[in-house]
């Protein structure tokens, strides 16, 4: 019989952690995952990333004299070292070790989304070795254009580079081939188009992975959008990871 120190120690060491190229609907699944009750962070930004998360990535990519346009996978020396239960902590910005202690009895799932976590992952698996991991696919083609549109809008994050699509490509293919090199984790790979298109059978694996109830928050904050890409490159359709996930 597991006790129940036992099943406290296992939620505290499985965060989920979603990763994932920028522009796949990593925000959107960040938000449904919240509102089924996983709790994504206490203070997150408008993309729905937990700040605190977000920036230990952000500096360990800058100590590598790296980011996240031009990514590569940060040694552990760059990183700032915390503790778990202070991480744990941040994230549900808990203030003494009592009401702590009630979070952790408690047994709230927990889990943060950054794209950043693509790169950073293999330091966070030695952190949380019992993570679940969500990666989130979205067309190659669509992320270029989204990209690319992303530059026009006031305010976003911006960089020139991505104005030409092929670049933007060429991105997300850095970002597949990062993500889908990790055989060892317990890691979901899932379509962000099957997810707006509601479609059962990939929605019921989400929802065992996690052993959350998803489909009702997702139905709510998934909007079924139609492909933007009308026309591409020959080119595309010769990348492995477009041959893999969107052939036939």
């Amino acid at each position: 019989m597991i006790s129940a120190f036992d099943l406290i120690h296992h939620r505290l060491y499985s965060p989920v952690i979603i990763i994932g190229m920028h522009r796949s609907g990593t925000s959107m699944l960040a938000e449904v995952l919240h509102k089924s009750g996983i709790h994504m962070g206490e203070d997150r930004d408008h993309n729905f990333e937990a700040l605190h998360f977000l920036s230990i990535n952000q500096r360990a990519m800058w100590e590598a004299g790296a980011d996240w346009y031009k990514p590569i996978r940060p040694p552990d020396e760059c990183f700032e070292h915390h503790s778990i239960h202070e991480l744990f902590k941040i994230h549900f910005r808990i203030h003494g070790n009592r009401k702590y202690l009630f979070h952790k009895l408690l047994n709230k799932p927990w889990g943060w989304k950054d794209p950043r976590n693509t790169f950073t992952l293999p330091y966070w698996l030695q952190r949380f070795p019992k993570a679940k991991v969500i990666h989130l696919i979205r067309h190659g083609w669509d992320v270029a254009l989204s990209l690319q549109n992303r530059n026009t809008i006031p305010g976003e994050v911006h960089h020139p580079e991505l104005d030409d699509p092929m670049a933007g490509f060429a991105l997300w293919n850095m970002y597949m081939s990062q993500a889908m090199s990790y055989t060892f984790a317990d890691i979901l790979h899932i379509r962000y188009e099957d997810l707006i298109q509601h479609k059962k059978e990939q929605i019921n694996q989400l929802e065992s992975f996690l052993n959350v109830k998803i489909n009702p928050q997702l139905s709510a904050i998934a909007k079924q959008t139609q492909r933007t890409r009308k026309r591409y490159p020959d080119i595309i359709d010769q990348n492995e990871w477009i041959h893999r996930f969107y052939s036939g």
